[in-house]
């Protein structure tokens, strides 16, 4: 196998982008609930995350939009970095921890049905400007 070391520059600083992105907009959800243990920025960050990925994954077979450089950028690297799998599974452990099961259950329920609404919406809409 050889490895591509632009191709691991565009995952690295699109992960770079994607997480500080993920960490700064997940701040300022959060800080709109101080009162709540609800994870808040996680769930925003990962609804629009799941958004984006429908979006631009229409896009790219749409309109065979970039190149695979580019789409390893914003698809393993930005959108990587931007949602978080592991955050979102630690946040519903703790609140089933914590004895709050409704609160774990509406976020991981939530957040699965919804990410699943949110491509298909995201896909749909590029499927009718396009």
């Amino acid at each position: 196998m050889q490895i591509d070391f632009f191709k691991i520059c565009m995952v690295g600083v699109g992960g770079f982008l994607g997480a500080s992105s993920r960490y700064i907009i997940s701040e300022i959800v959060q800080s709109r609930f101080p009162a709540s243990e609800f994870p808040y920025g996680t769930y925003f960050v990962n609804m629009i995350g799941c958004l984006l990925i429908g979006f631009l994954l229409a896009l790219f077979a749409v309109k065979n939009w970039g190149n695979e450089e580019l789409r390893l950028f914003i698809f393993v690297g930005i959108l990587g970095g931007f949602t978080t799998f592991s955050t979102f599974a630690n946040d519903s452990f703790l609140l089933f921890k914590e004895g709050e099961v409704l609160l774990g259950l509406a976020n991981a329920g939530g957040q699965i049905l919804l990410g699943l609404l949110f491509v298909w919406i995201g896909y749909s809409l590029v499927k009718m400007i396009f």
